[in-house]
């Protein structure tokens, strides 16, 4: 409900209060005046006082009758005057008007009994008192008497009516009171009502006025909070517009200037008038010195976005050398919105993060990413003629081991110094690239012939070569380098980048130091060479690895003493591939480690099962001892399989003891704490010092095939083996013969008093459930190999 609303019904409600009360006065006044009347006159009371006297007159006359009575004249004239005076009363018009029925008249008149009545009494009060003046104190008593006498029931009659009369015209008084009463009583409640209309119309107004008073001040309060914060927004516009990077300015339709900041003023130049409602074409138009060359240059480029209303961004590089990129955004009411941004900066700092994103950080040589964008712009112009494109892809050899050895410092000078050498000697080249690590390209698109590819590569080769000295170290380098050349016609970056890529893998399998030309033949290889390390990753998982197991025979004995486990892989449909194949490339693809715990694990695992005299001997890898967990990968395997240490021999090769380290060197002394026993494999071979037979105290020494396969042959053979043999003896070191395939080899070895021996003359390698310990019992002469000494023990 409005204000307004209760302002009405209030005004209604005191209107209605107004009338109520003053009718309820008219009411009361009229309730006075009737009480009064009934109370000024009664015709009830006025006949029975007439009737009363009557009684008391007869009552005196006949007291006056009797002598001696007491009762004197002057009573009895006394009672007849009061008589006549209430007969007096009952004359009509001797009393007021009350209204209707309410006065003597009224009564009397309302039943002819009552006037004769009347009538009948004065009579007989004007014959007694004829009688009373006519005779004095002696007038005749009983003849008044006997006029009066009879008269009783009449007057008693008329008594009764003026009762009658009374009673009736009481009850009409008590209904009319009792009218006026209700009426006063409901003219009461309607005040009481209205009253409590009017307190609650007030209340509620007062309510009404509290809200809207309290609105008024929340809405004052609002309007000042709004007004600080349309000051404060203004501030922050005017902060914001002026601390923008950007210049900014809005124009009218008409060209004039509503908005713009600091930045604009200091573009459009110190000597521009500029204020609101400047307009730019009148500037430029009356004194076209007034504004900076900057703001003209890049009007001039915006005039057109202006006349066409269309929206653009464009960037314009300047005369002195700064740059701008400009927003322009027409308005819904014609005018439009510009921001000028100064990205000289940005442009320069783009230029730069260009470079470093195309460039070497290290040698400031393109990278791998601008080579390919070179290469491909050249492939795609497409020239006709004879034109090929070269690219030489090299790659450093052993540079690992410098940076293992000297640190990753001098290995980054390394580089650094190698691409100076390619900037040198590859003057020819279109482009020369580091692609990452140790890899660096050359890249020649100008006429260019296999020869010359090749001359040029040979130089790289050679200038590599020479030794470096850095911080007092002389470093020695070589390099592979693969060497792919195609026609621009046909040319695919992607396919020469990975054609040079399979080049200089064939040198770096060739032995490194070489330079490979690419040829579809040398594709196929590889290929063929990446699907055996695909599948060689996945053959455990496959199941395609098995362990065989060949004997080592006691000379002395003539017994088994143990078997040495040896990894075989089946290939799956290629059948299985020499060791000496997949071994090497386990190794370069790092699944050496992997597959070498598991060949230790499951030997364990198959020797635990076999007689406790019986020794399983397993090859290590140099990777493994790299790898750091060879000790920990032993333990587990012992422990799992419950295989006693004594009874595993673990055999290295001397690659391990050229690359020895102090970290290996604690690694082979850990195993041998463990209780196992330490070989030496194929030895003789290599070039490892005698000094290591010293420094490490080996179980055994095991003597290459390839003297064993001369020794009945060649005598320096054999004197190769008499002094293996005999050097074992002196150091307590147990030796072995590898490769014992003839009669005349096991005999020769017998004599010289080699340890043990191996070979097919006895077994060949196999599984562990082709392995019958009681067949190979014993050798009882040098002759029973030859008939038939290990064939029972072929599966």
């Amino acid at each position: 409900m409005s204000l307004k609303t209760v302002q009405r019904c209030l005004a209604a409600v005191v209107c209605c209060f107004a009338l109520a009360t003053g009718y309820i006065s008219f009411v009361i006044f009229e309730r006075q005046a009737a009480i009064q009347k009934v109370s000024r006159f009664n015709a009830a009371w006025t006949v029975s006082q007439a009737l009363a006297e009557f009684l008391r007159l007869e009552h005196v006359l006949a007291s006056y009758a009797v002598p001696n009575s007491g009762v004197e004249f002057d009573e009895v004239q006394l009672r007849l005057d009061i008589m006549f005076s209430r007969l007096a009363t009952f004359e009509t018009g001797s009393q007021p008007e009350f209204g209707k029925g309410r006065s003597l008249t009224q009564f009397i008149k309302s039943e002819p009994a009552n006037e004769q009545t009347i009538d009948s009494l004065k009579n007989r009060l004007d014959a007694v008192g004829t009688l009373v003046e006519a005779g004095g104190a002696t007038f005749d008593v009983n003849r008044a008497m006997g006029i009066l006498r009879p008269f009783d029931a009449e007057m008693t009659a008329f008594s009764s009516r003026a009762a009658a009369y009374g009673t009736a015209r009481a009850a009409e008084e008590r209904v009319e009171l009792a009218r006026l009463h209700l009426l006063f009583t409901s003219l009461a409640g309607g005040l009481v009502l209205c009253g409590v209309a009017l307190i609650a119309l007030l209340l509620r107004q007062n309510r009404l006025l509290g809200s809207a008073h309290s609105e008024l001040e929340e809405t004052a309060a609002k309007l000042e909070d709004t007004h600080g914060i349309l000051m404060l927004q203004n501030q922050r516009f005017d902060a914001a517009l002026n601390n923008m990077s950007q210049a900014l300015c809005t124009c009218d339709p008409a060209g004039r200037l509503v908005i713009f900041n600091d930045r604009f003023i200091h573009l459009a130049g110190a000597t521009a008038a500029l204020r609101p409602g400047s307009n730019l074409e009148e500037i430029f138009a009356q004194d076209p010195g007034a504004s900076s060359a900057a703001l003209n240059s890049l009007y001039d480029c915006q005039r057109q976005l202006i006349r066409e209303h269309q929206k653009g961004t464009f960037t314009l590089d300047l005369p002195d050398g700064r740059s701008f990129t400009v927003s322009h955004q027409p308005l819904a009411d014609g005018g439009w919105l510009a921001t000028y941004a100064d990205t000289s900066e940005r442009r320069q700092a783009e230029a730069h993060m260009w470079y470093m994103a195309h460039h070497d950080a290290l040698t400031d040589l393109p990278n791998r990413v601008l080579l390919q964008d070179t290469l491909r712009r050249r492939c795609e112009e497409q020239q006709a003629g004879d034109d090929h494109v070269m690219i030489l892809l090299l790659d450093l050899d052993g540079f690992k081991e410098v940076n293992d050895t000297l640190g990753h410092k001098l290995g980054d000078e390394v580089l650094k110094q190698v691409a100076e050498r390619l900037r040198i000697c590859a003057k020819g080249a279109d482009a020369i690239a580091r692609l990452g690590g140790d890899e660096f390209a050359l890249l020649m698109t100008r006429k260019c012939s296999a020869l010359d590819g090749m001359a040029m590569a040979e130089g790289v080769l050679a200038l590599i070569a020479e030794p470096y000295t850095i911080d007092g170290h002389e470093v020695f380098l070589t390099a592979s380098i693969g060497v792919a050349r195609e026609p621009l016609l046909s040319c695919s970056p992607e396919e020469l980048l990975k054609h040079a890529d399979l080049a200089m893998y064939q040198a770096k399998a060739d032995g490194r130091s070489r330079i490979r030309l690419f040829s579809f033949e040398l594709e196929e290889k590889l290929v063929a060479r990446k699907a055996l390390e695909n599948d060689l990753r996945e053959a455990l998982q496959r199941s395609e690895m098995e362990i065989h197991y060949q004997p080592l025979l006691n000379t002395a004995s003539k017994r088994i003493e143990g078997y040495e486990a040896l990894l075989r892989w089946k290939r799956g449909s290629f059948g299985y591939v020499s060791p000496a194949e997949f071994i090497p490339v386990a190794e370069e693809i790092g699944v050496i480690d992997t597959l070498g715990e598991w060949v230790l694990r499951e030997a364990c695992r198959d020797a635990a099962a076999w007689p406790s005299d019986i020794t399983v001997a397993v090859n290590l890898s140099p990777v493994q001892f790299r790898a750091g967990n060879l000790v920990r990968n032993t333990l587990r395997a012992l422990s799992d399989t419950g295989l006693s240490a004594r009874r595993l021999e673990l055999e290295i090769t001397e690659s391990v003891l050229l690359e020895a380290t102090e970290k290996t060197l604690a690694t082979l002394h850990q195993l041998k704490q463990l209780g196992l026993r330490i070989a030496l494999d194929d030895f003789g071979t290599g070039y490892s010092s005698l000094s290591y037979l010293s420094s490490f105290p080996f179980d055994k020494i095991k003597i290459d095939k390839t003297f064993i396969q001369d020794l009945s042959s060649r005598s320096d053979a054999l004197a190769v083996v008499e002094l293996v043999v005999d050097l074992g003896k002196k150091l307590g070191i147990r030796t072995t013969a590898e490769g014992v395939e003839t009669e005349a080899q096991m005999i020769r070895l017998q004599e010289i008093g080699c340890s043990q021996v191996q070979g097919f003359l006895f077994a060949k390698p196999q599984p562990a459930a082709c392995l019958d310990f009681n067949v190979i019992g014993r050798l009882a002469a040098p002759v029973l190999a030859s008939a038939g000494f290990g064939k029972s023990s072929l599966c």
